[in-house]
């Protein structure tokens, strides 16, 4: 059944009630009042001249109705393309948005409305009322392959990750099935959301097929954001899996597309691209190329993440002059991120000449167990390494053991990652 031809069924029978008739009196002299029902109900669907008399029989013209419909459709799509396309949704925009939520002649454009006003407000960060007017619509949606249910399954994902909740959307896979009949762009973007998700829930190669299927329904579009996202996040999974080869690949045809897209040429973009690919070196202990980017990043646009990287990149490159500096630059209390902050206390205090098993256990006990807790085991393994080594420097033999089994365990831990 076309989804348009069901609409007609549900506006008979909304204006019907809402004008006060029974079916009879609106069925009379163009078809039986049960057969009216079925219409209505979405059980069959009928010829385009008898729903034409039927809303004869309501006094409305069905052609601008159609047209009405057909226009406010055309409209909520264009801006959830808007939406997808991370383009600026105008004021004027969002004021009709908001008038058909109120829409009365159509349900389906009304939460229709409201499903993209809510990936709207996702959009400027008012994601606890964007989710609350997702609770809101739950109960009605389907479950089917309507344009209502397609909405809010790529809504609800692009909410997961709004509130950081990657595990929650990465079990999510199955909910694809409800998209076949999507624009690729819509697709392209829906598994996008789910190799990020995976990829921060640690499961790698299922990120890798997700990233590859968005590339595939991306094919033959020019929206180059997204492309660039898409260069970038492939290149972030294949480092996390050892494959730096192809990782800088990626990252090289990001390089491209922004040196020759001035529309995306943004500092943001410029830094991001920068600190991965200087991670990707740093990965490979070309520690010298890492802080060249690092640096280069934090010269596009000054970033915290950015910062500590390259800190951590000197210290491996000891370059404790450039360290130095960093220090000066970049303060404790500029940190909110508490990884960050226990990283920079742990490589100022690695570079200072004195150490005591006393300051190096009360930095070992709260960064490590941060780590673990949230973790970060590419941390633990430079970390717990390092301090057991400064460990040994001081006879403190059973503390350096547990460092390096803190290291064992983390790198048990990366393997079993690479190998989901």
């Amino acid at each position: 059944m076309k989804r348009q031809e069901q609409t007609w069924g549900k506006l008979l029978k909304y204006y019907r009630q809402k004008k006060k008739l029974k079916q009879d009196e609106v069925a009379l002299g163009v078809c039986t009042p049960s057969y009216l029902s079925r219409i209505e109900n979405g059980i069959v669907i009928a010829e385009y001249d008898l729903y034409e008399q039927l809303f004869a029989n309501l006094n409305i013209d069905f052609t601008n109705l159609q047209h009405d419909i057909s226009e406010h459709t055309t409209f909520l799509e264009s801006v959830y393309e808007k939406l997808l396309s991370n383009v600026t949704v105008s004021e004027s925009d969002t004021v009709l948005l908001t008038t058909l939520m109120q829409n009365e002649y159509s349900i389906e454009l009304q939460i229709t409305a409201k499903l993209i006003y809510s990936r709207y407000l996702y959009s400027i960060k008012e994601d606890t009322d964007a989710r609350k007017l997702l609770n809101e619509i739950e109960p009605v949606v389907s479950w089917k392959k309507d344009r209502i249910t397609e909405l809010f399954v790529s809504i609800t994902a692009f909410g997961h990750l709004s509130f950081s909740e990657f595990d929650l959307l990465a079990e999510k896979e199955q909910d694809a099935q409800y998209l076949t009949n999507v624009h690729p762009f819509e697709l392209a973007n829906y598994h996008y959301h789910l190799a990020f998700a995976n990829h921060r829930s640690y499961k790698f190669h299922k990120a890798l097929q997700h990233i590859e299927l968005a590339a595939h329904y991306f094919t033959h579009q020019f929206k180059p954001l997204f492309q660039l996202k898409l260069y970038s996040m492939k290149g972030v999974i294949y480092n996390d899996l050892h494959r730096y080869r192809e990782a800088l690949q990626e990252y090289e045809a990001g390089i491209e597309l922004l040196e020759n897209v001035e529309s995306i040429q943004t500092p943001m973009q410029w830094s991001s691209l920068h600190n991965n690919i200087a991670y990707c070196y740093e990965c490979q202990d070309d520690f010298q190329k890492a802080s060249e980017h690092y640096e280069t990043a934090n010269q596009y646009d000054e970033d915290l993440h950015s910062a500590i990287n390259w800190m951590r990149t000197c210290y491996q490159n000891k370059d404790f002059t450039q360290l130095e500096k960093l220090f000066h630059r970049y303060e404790e209390q500029l940190f909110s991120i508490q990884h960050h902050i226990y990283q920079r206390k742990l490589l100022q205090y690695a570079i200072q000449n004195e150490h005591t098993i006393q300051g190096l256990k009360e930095l070992e006990e709260q960064a490590f167990h941060h780590f673990n807790e949230e973790q970060y085991y590419a941390l633990t393994l430079f970390y717990a390494p390092l301090w057991g080594q400064f460990y040994e420097q001081l006879y403190a033999y059973k503390h350096a053991s547990q460092c390096y089994k803190q290291a064992l365990f983390a790198s048990e831990k990366v393997r079993q990652r690479m190998s989901s």
